[in-house]
């Protein structure tokens, strides 16, 4: 399949700014792929060495009415805090995609023919969107736009006449806001790493990082010492001098609590989510009803309230909403906003239920010191979901809360989602595992068990690897990321494929296939292409900052320095072969019975010295060499994720009556619709989708009609303090 070029379709460009073309327009649609699914196909567009694939979510239909209301308030609650996501990662983002959806609604190019602006800028803001910012999502560095600073001026000065809802309402005051804006946008030296591992002289894990977990001037230096009692959902910042915490919350109703960071956005979220709790069923609108209380509050006691209450239900339509993930953070401590919303696949749900059925039994043989393994593992709540909506862009699986204290307690649950790895299947995994295959045979196996190999390893990764082991008492209680720090998150994912990687063989999975140790075979195999194909997502330098990626090369370099993994070169071109899938295992226990023991103890030297021995550095020759051969065979290097949009049917009161699954919405629209209806109040974005679903222009009077949201601020920060910014 060869890419379309964007700006190709963007040929009809429109004869005034006045009225721009749809702005699907602005995305290449694809050749047919070979594997597709009922209902469309996967690959939807390129551009580039990016690809946007669809998930498809059918099962929507067979919702009951009381859950697709609860379906639908979740998915407006998920959008009402993308903008608090896009925060915590720059500075100025929130304004800088301002700008750019009100470019791309009102001010395209009518001679894009010969300028290549709006293809350009098609370009720009499916990465943008894609990536959640201006930075790569997996490695953390910058990329910059192709269209020109004078270019964008030249778009925005035509979007102000055409009534682009911004605050700046004159031409001087927009020139100051581009100003402001241009070195976010185009300087690829301002603010380059997402998340700084490896800082550059001078600087610090934190300095050297553009997210903004930590205010500007805040060292690592400084936190010495200081205690956090928001640790996961918090900035810190200097003010006078002195530390502070900004927590994230929207303030109780009684004036108790007062607002906090993110109230505006926390609250839209709160009413959506008690708009959910009028049809959920009794024990999850107890559920939602605590994570209302953590939102106001922000309080560490509240959120551990709500996921023990989350964890005791399992309804059919569910929801990851919070401040969760800590990858962003260099040490690992601050949440990010994530907002998926799913419902359960009973059709792939076998495996799951075997695992969770039998979580002692291969707890109890996983090989490090007894000690560690726990003796009473609560059952988890281990399940296939389809997405209906993620931000940000989705795994393939999940095992949540992360919580050390409540894991060992009540357990966790674990969910492998079908939707995400069939896209992924089949427009990325299959193909590379046939390419880096060195056999016709291994090629053979690769076609035959590829798919099913990943699904196993990631029900393993996430039903038992994330949720395997306990820690040493003399922690006294504490997580292992207190001590483990900026290195807990390489660990925690290296450890889960681990596990995976050491049950594949085990004989119990004959319940599930009688080819079951072929396909850990191929487990093994599609390891090893992971660890090869990941060094092209690096195309500047020869280090991993990603955790996972990090994780998997720290694996990978062990197993060959164990001589259980070889390179073999073939005609020019290497792979990675496994001479005796016995000891690749033995190899496999060793590590993993390193790491847990790492972990149980808080051993900071211990597992900083495994990640900066065998887990940063790689060859750029053998990077370059990899990258040649995924572009010969035309697989895209990133693979974004476009959900299934959900249109809201409405009787004549404006009450909910069904929710039907669209998959033609292409990607910058979907992007544009969420950021519209992330603003709304549940009647009205209700009434809006329903709109904007039977008239694509209708999306753009939308936004007229809303008007700005913040004003944009060309203050530059004063040393020493966080920003006057133009989001909450």
């Amino acid at each position: 399949m060869k890419p379309l070029l964007l700006a190709a379709v963007l040929a009809a460009a429109p004869a005034t700014p006045q009225k721009p073309p749809a702005p699907d327009a602005g995305l290449a649609q694809a050749a047919q792929p070979s594997l597709t699914v009922p209902g469309g196909k996967f690959l939807r567009a390129r551009s580039g060495n990016t690809a946007v694939a669809q998930m498809f979510a059918p099962g929507i239909a067979e919702l009951s009415l009381a859950e697709k209301r609860v379906a639908w308030s979740l998915t407006l609650a998920a959008h009402a805090g993308e903008d608090i996501a896009l925060d915590q990662l720059g500075w100025k983002l929130v304004p800088a995609k301002q700008l750019l959806e009100g470019v791309w609604l009102f001010g395209r190019d009518a001679q894009s023919a010969a300028s290549g602006f709006d293809g350009k800028l098609a370009d720009y803001l499916l990465r943008f969107y894609g990536h959640g910012g201006n930075h790569d999502s997996t490695t953390g560095q910058k990329f910059v736009p192709a269209f020109t600073a004078e270019q964008l001026a030249a778009g925005a000065s035509r979007a102000l006449k055409a009534g682009a809802p911004w605050t700046v309402k004159d031409e001087a005051a927009l020139q100051a806001w581009l100003q402001d804006l241009k070195p976010t946008l185009f300087d690829a030296s301002f603010e380059p790493q997402l998340t700084s591992k490896a800082p550059p002289p001078g600087q610090d894990l934190l300095t050297a990082s553009s997210n903004t977990a930590y205010g500007p001037g805040v060292t690592q230096k400084d936190l010495v010492g200081f205690k956090e009692k928001y640790p996961l959902n918090s900035r810190v910042v200097k003010e006078n001098g002195k530390l502070t915490e900004q927590v994230f919350r929207a303030g109780t109703p009684d004036g108790k609590v007062k607002p906090g960071l993110y109230a505006k956005e926390l609250s839209r979220v709160i009413a959506h989510l008690q708009e959910a709790m009028k049809s959920a069923e009794p024990a999850q609108k107890a559920a939602l009803g605590k994570l209302v209380r953590y939102f106001q509050t922000g309080s560490p006691k509240d959120w551990d309230a709500y996921n023990i209450a989350w964890l005791k239900v399992d309804p059919k339509v569910d929801a990851n909403l919070g401040f969760i993930e800590t990858y962003v953070d260099p040490r690992g401590h601050k949440g990010q906003w994530e907002g998926l919303v799913n419902y359960r696949d009973t059709a792939e749900n076998q495996i799951m239920v075997l695992m969770g059925q039998k979580a002692q039994y291969f707890e109890d043989r996983l090989p490090w010191p007894q000690k560690y393994r726990r003796k009473k593992v609560s059952l988890p709540v281990a399940k296939a979901i389809n997405l209906i909506t993620s931000h940000p862009e989705p795994p393939a699986g999940i095992n949540l809360p992360n919580e050390q204290h409540i894991r060992e307690k009540y357990g966790s649950k674990s969910v492998m989602i079908t939707n995400v790895m069939d896209a992924a299947s089949a427009v990325t995994r299959l193909p590379l595992a046939l390419e880096f295959s060195r056999t016709a045979e291994d090629r053979e196996q690769a076609q035959k068990y590829s798919v099913t190999a990943r699904k196993w390893l990631v029900a393993f990764h996430e039903v038992l690897g994330h949720a395997s082991g306990q820690v040493d008492p003399k922690l006294k209680g504490q997580s292992p990321s207190v001590f483990l720090k900026e290195y807990d998150n390489t660990l925690e994912e290296a450890r889960a494929d681990l596990v995976a990687l050491w049950h594949a063989f085990d004989p119990a999975l004959a319940e599930l296939s009688p080819d079951h140790e072929a396909i850990a075979r191929q487990m093994y195999r599609d390891f090893l292409v992971e660890g090869l194909t990941n060094l092209r997502r690096v195309e500047e330098g020869n280090a991993f900052e990603e955790d996972h990626q990090r994780g998997h090369h720290m694996t990978v370099t062990f197993l060959e320095e164990k001589g259980a993994v070889k390179q073999v070169t073939q005609d020019g071109r290497t792979y990675l072969v496994i001479p005796d899938y016995a000891k690749m295992r033995e190899a496999v226990g060793e590590l993993l019975s390193k790491l847990m023991v790492i972990k149980a103890t808080g051993d900071y030297e211990g597992i900083r010295a495994l990640v900066q021995e065998k887990g940063i550095h790689f060859d750029p020759k053998l990077r370059d060499e990899v990258a040649r051969r995924v572009k010969a065979v035309d697989v895209p290097t990133v693979l974004l994720l476009n959900s299934p949009r959900v249109i809201p049917v409405l009787d004549a009161k404006g009450a909910l009556v069904d929710l039907k699954e669209d998959t033609t919405q292409a990607f910058v629209d979907q992007h544009l619709e969420r950021s519209l209806l992330g603003r709304l109040s549940p009647a009205e974005a209700s009434r809006v989708a329903a709109k904007v679903a039977g008239s694509p222009d209708a999306v753009r009077e939308a936004f007229k009609e809303l008007g700005p949201d913040t004003a944009p601020a060309p203050t530059p920060a004063k040393k020493g303090a966080a920003p006057v910014k133009s989001t909450p």
